[in-house]
């Protein structure tokens, strides 16, 4: 019955993943599907807007809930997550405000067109509120529970967007409040059934109990959402617009899937790992000396199952690419690219036990330093790659990058190592010496 139980929690998180990878992608389908080119791509750009505040509120908060709301039960997760709610809806207000100002100020000419943030902007705090609650159910081990939500929510998108085509009323403003709606329905769902209210929660209580690790978490985001757009202006620099539209799509088709699959593995070992360290570092003698002797041991047989994984994924898929994307005229140029980017993804996949190691463990800062050595190397040879072999050469520069990251990522962890098992502070204990127990939020 246990190996039952198992196989159902990780297909319901990898269904979530799925799900959630296919809703994010779908916008932009409907988008390029329902509108003209033009009117498409001035979408595309106010939606991307909206992604990047929602990646940096799962930094701050979704990220955090994993690996530290993970380690507690009852009163003392109740608050936390209590509090990351009211986070997430606070940062979805301010975030509104913000492209809203821009939507006013921005001016209606040039190439740049940012019109469609008036329908972004009115539905972010109800967006980052469900993704939020996501977090949540996974921080808690349920994942089955974020695939209700988040099917609620594109169930109630796709019916939307139905009644809009057949009225004839299609348009990007209506795609976007449908994604509103979809959204809402799932956050709706989620409240009525944990009773949270976000507006009992703590904002900054949430800063003072959280800082070691979504400052550091979010300062790692925002580095990789760097690196993204640096890509971008460098490969289109260098080589041609033509270029980097070339290596969005094969990582799209490369690597994406993979990184949306390591997304959700992630989710359902983060909680877990998390709290064996815990125990490591809180339970006395050899019932702390098991926890941390578990949780090396997690990360070894996942080391190693993702290895072989690793190495079955690139001797299928690079030869599959290649043959496939050769034969198409319009993709002919992203064939080179498939050894490169299926390496990449490769790599990714090897990196992942070690990342959630750290993250179990609250090594936030390390997880900072290992991502700007990655990104340092990867620009580095992105622009080398480029200059000797262009597109190509581009693309064994970020496998490179990868390659380094990997390398980074495991020494960071056996030298965490040494600080497994030592008394970590209570954090809730530090906090409370400075608000008195008024002050404490359990949801009703």
């Amino acid at each position: 019955m246990l190996g039952v139980r198992n196989a159902r929690w990780v297909t319901a998180g990898l269904a979530d993943q799925f799900v959630m990878a296919c809703a994010n992608a779908g916008n932009t389908v409907l988008a390029l599907v329902l509108l003209s080119p033009h009117r498409a791509g001035i979408m595309i750009l106010s939606l991307s807007l909206a992604y990047f505040v929602m990646f940096i509120n799962r930094a701050f908060v979704g990220d955090v809930l994993l690996a530290l709301a993970s380690r507690y039960d009852g009163a003392r997760r109740d608050r936390l997550v209590g509090n990351g709610l009211a986070t997430a809806v606070g940062l979805g207000a301010i975030a509104a405000v913000g492209l809203l100002l821009v939507w006013g100020l921005w001016p209606g000419w040039g190439r740049i067109d940012l019109r469609d943030l008036i329908w972004v902007a009115p539905f972010l705090p109800v967006l980052l509120l469900h993704d939020t609650g996501r977090f949540s159910y996974l921080a808690d081990r349920k994942p089955e529970k974020a695939l209700t939500i988040d099917l609620v929510w594109v169930g109630t998108q796709a019916v939307a967007v139905a009644g809009m085509v057949l009225a004839g009323l299609t348009s990007a403003g209506g795609l976007f409040v449908c994604w509103g709606l979809g959204a809402a329905a799932g956050a709706a769902v989620f409240l009525l059934r944990t009773g949270y209210r976000p507006w009992r929660g703590k904002p900054l209580r949430w800063v003072a109990e959280t800082r070691h690790l979504s400052g550091w978490f979010t300062a790692t985001a925002l580095v990789g959402q760097l690196q993204v757009q640096a890509i971008g202006f460098i490969v289109t620099g260098q080589l041609a617009p033509a270029a980097l539209a070339a290596m969005r799509g094969g990582q799209t088709v490369l690597i994406q899937p993979m990184q949306n699959f390591l997304m959700a593995v992630q989710g359902l070992v983060v909680p877990r790992a998390s709290r064996l360290a815990r125990d490591a570092s809180r339970l006395p003698g050899d019932d702390g000396q098991l926890a941390a002797a578990s949780l090396r041991r997690l990360t070894r047989l996942l080391a190693l199952a993702f290895t072989g994984l690793a190495i079955v994924m690139v001797a299928v898929m690079w030869p599959l690419a290649e043959l496939g994307l050769v034969h198409v005229r319009k993709f002919a140029n992203i064939a080179p690219l498939a050894l490169p980017m299926s390496l990449q993804a490769g790599l990714y996949m090897v990196q992942l036990p070690f990342t959630a190691a750290l993250r179990a463990m609250h090594r936030a800062k390390m997880l900072f330093v290992q991502y700007a050595a990655f990104t340092t190397v990867s620009l580095t040879g992105l622009v080398l790659g480029a200059h000797v072999k262009q597109l190509e050469g581009a693309a064994w520069g970020l496998t490179i990058g990868a390659a380094a990251g990997l390398v980074t990522m495991v020494g960071l962890y056996w030298y965490s190592l040494r600080f497994l098992g030592k008394a970590e502070p209570d954090r809730f204990e530090d906090v409370e010496a400075v608000v008195s127990p008024a002050d404490d939020t359990i949801p009703a």
